[in-house]
Order: C-alpha cells, then structure tokens, then sequence
C-alpha cells in the first residue's frame, strides 16, 4: 500500500501556525508522510492569511507553486484568505481541488476525502511543533472589537471562542514533557480569553494556573490589545519568573486623530500610562509594537507625531507595515489615500528608527545576566547560535551543538545591529 504524501505550508500569524500544527498531527495519525512544499506530494494544504494585501499575494503564489510542483496532486486551501475570498480563489484557480473557510479547517474529512468521523477531532491539540524550538498553544478565537481597517473580525468571527483551562494546561504539560522549554499562548486576541466562560476565568487566572511549572519553562504572551491589559496581569508579570517580561502591545499610530479614525480603543495618554505602570511594576520589560503608515487621511503632521511617539516610549522594537484597503471594512471606503512613495518613505523612516531602539534597548543590558533559549538553528551566516532572552533580545553565542534548546544564563558583552547582541555563557539556567 502506497503511504499518501502531503505538503503544508503556512502564512500568517502564529495562530495559524498552531492550526497547521494540528492538522500535521492528525494526517500523521491517519497515515500520511510529510513532505517538503517544494517536492512532490499527493496533497498539498496551503494555510493562508489575509492580514493585508501582501499576504493575499503571497497565497496566491503557494497556490500557484503547488500546482506547478504537483500537477495531479489534490490542492486545499484554507484560512483567512479562503475564508474571504473563497469564490475568487475557485475562479482564478480551477486547479484547486477543496476550499475550506476557517470553521471548517481542521475537517480531515473534506481535506482527504476520507469519511471516517473517528479523524475529525472534536477538541483540536498538539504534542509538538514542527521545526520549533519554541511552541505556540493556541488558547483563544475571534475577534469583537472591530478597527476600521482589520479583516480579522469577519474572516475569524466576532464570538469569542476560548479553551478550557483544563484543555489549555493538559496540552502544555504534554508539550512540555516533549522537551519544550518555551511556550507562547497565542490567540486573536488574546486579551479576550475566558470572556465567554465562567466569570471566573481570564488570561490572569490561566497563568497563575502555569506558575507550578516552575524555572525550567518559560511562557511568552503573544500581542496583547493594549485597552485590555490590567493591572493585575502587570503585577502577575512583575513577580513571576515564568512569564517573559515581554509586552506586545500593538500602537499602529501616535496620532490621537488617526487612532480614532482606525477605531482603536485608547488615546495615547492612556497608552502613555500603561507603558509606565509596565515599566514600574516590570523593571526588565520589553516593549514592543506594531505600527501603520499611510492610513488614509494620514498627512506629515499625523506623522511626525507618530515618529516622537514612538521615540518618547523607546519600544524595544518596531514592527511597521503599510495600510492594506481590505474589502469589507470601514477604512476600505475612507479617503483620501496615502500615495505608494508616501507610505514607502514613511515605512523606510520609521523601519530606521527601529533599528536605533533595538538597539539602545540592548545596550541597557551591557554587563548583565539574562537568561535565553538557544535555539536549533544556527545563524545562517556566521554559524553562531543564537536565541533570544525572556525580554526578547536576540543573542548571538559561540558554543557546541549540546546547548541547543537550552536555557542558558548569558552575559551580553556586545550590542550588534539590528538590535541583537553578542553573548558569553555563564551557566545553565538554576531552574533546569
């Protein structure tokens, strides 16, 4: 009997990282043999995201390499870009065999035509996580908040949808017995989670529930939608030793005219406020964002406000982007526009200033001890391990294969570009 191969390949966030991990999983379970997206397959699964106009183009051309690799291989495409644009994907692509939205993504059914329900798992998990170091535990879905320019709320719905506890804990105690020494909750907003429980239950209440794990495991948050970080969660973070003193907290502008005008739900005083009760309660913390250019009616000014913005808060680092219309949203039909040339200079400025922050934010941290996950990979270019510290500076090491996906006490003795840094070991961390 011929063992089926199948391909996947995975854009996007790390939610949907974690929704391809699942569905590795159980097509293993069921028989199936992973192959390279780049060889030949029977199946190739094709997990698209739709974030941005980008993202759009970079399915299409999976989907089209897919097709060119396996001519008579059967072609799924699923995810956000599926989910919004599923009748496009079936007209520009005949070739594509299955479109599947995101509520009917994990169907191994339709995915591979087998009609056995016993494969259709009815609490999705995972025990391990394909070429990572590091494991992303999916803990919530949808989205109810609604800016003006995300796709996000109608591609992964707008009713909050968290995990158990007892689902969420059972899985990382299964990840962490595979030898994973980072876990990262994720979700699509993951400042939501335990909204749709029992009033009892919350994003705090869930990582008290981690803390007995102790210093041998580490757990990062993945973004956090800044209106719905509490004081709790701050104080939690300041005093534990587990969670990475790490805070994404998406700003996307430092205009208070363009952030209302995006539907966001704070000013910048109050983003202002929560950045320095952060800092008090959490000495070590990283800060860091993602931030737009170009949103429509953005002009210089809106601009340069949000250039001093994010130099006042020194973040640790800049995640920026372009404004993508989508269709479907508010800011789809907003005017006017911000040129190509104008969002392009906007992005290369604000891209340079990132590079400044990181790298002041390393520097800070010259002389001292910091604990970091090597990782499995080595620096494509220089052959140094590398990893990154609990408030997400990237080092960069000498040392042998064995300190792989270990937790590593490490001196910084040098701030690179980029905003990594050059470090020495000193030991194993004590809680390994």
């Amino acid at each position: 009997m011929t063992i089926p191969k199948v391909a996947l390949a995975t854009l996007g966030c790390k939610v949907n990282q974690y929704e391809t991990q699942v569905l590795r999983e159980h097509l293993l379970q069921a028989g199936f043999r992973e192959v390279p997206f780049k060889g030949k397959a029977d199946y190739y699964v094709i997990n698209t995201c739709s974030v941005t106009e980008k993202a759009d183009r970079k399915s299409e051309e999976l989907i089209r390499a897919a097709k060119k690799s396996g001519s008579t291989a059967k072609l799924i495409v699923t995810g956000c870009y599926a989910e919004a644009e599923g009748k496009r994907i079936k007209e520009k692509f005949p070739g594509v065999d299955v479109v599947l939205g995101n509520n009917e993504k994990l169907r191994l059914d339709k995915i591979v035509g087998l009609h056995d329900p016993v494969l259709v798992p009815p609490k999705p998990s995972i025990s391990d996580f394909y070429q990572h170091n590091r494991a992303f535990v999916k803990i919530e879905d949808g989205c109810h908040e609604f800016c003006t320019y995300c796709r996000i709320p109608y591609v992964r719905g707008n009713r909050i949808r968290s995990r158990s506890p007892c689902e969420v804990l059972r899985e990382i105690e299964n990840l962490i017995q595979k030898g994973f020494k980072e876990i990262v909750l994720t979700g699509v907003n993951l400042g939501l989670y335990g909204e749709d429980l029992s009033s009892s239950e919350s994003l705090v209440h869930l990582l008290k529930r981690l803390q007995h794990y102790g210093g041998g495991v580490r757990f990062r948050l993945s973004s956090l939608e800044p209106h719905l970080v509490t004081n709790d969660l701050l104080e939690l973070m300041g005093s534990s030793s587990s969670i990475c003193p790490h805070l994404h907290l998406p700003l996307q502008s430092g205009d208070d005219y363009i952030l209302q005008r995006m539907g966001r739900k704070y000013t910048l005083d109050k983003y202002r406020r929560l950045v320095k009760e952060a800092r008090d309660l959490i000495p070590q913390a990283s800060i860091t964002t993602d931030v737009m250019v170009g949103f429509p009616g953005e002009e210089e000014h809106h601009f340069q406000n949000t250039y001093h913005f994010l130099e006042e808060i020194h973040f640790s680092r800049l995640h920026v982007f372009r404004f993508s219309p989508r269709p479907g949203t508010k800011a789809f039909s907003m005017r006017p526009w911000v040129g190509a040339k104008i969002q392009k200079k906007r992005s290369e400025e604000l891209r340079r200033l990132g590079d400044t922050l990181s790298r002041r934010f390393a520097v800070r941290f010259l002389g001292k001890s910091l604990r970091v996950l090597v990782e499995e990979k080595r620096h494509s270019g220089s052959g140094s391990l590398m990893g990154y510290t609990d408030n997400y500076i990237r080092i960069f090491l000498e040392g042998k294969d064995e300190l792989k996906n270990q937790l590593l006490k490490i001196r910084v003795i040098e701030a690179g570009k980029g905003g990594g840094a050059i470090g020495k070991v000193e030991a194993a961390d004590e809680g390994t």
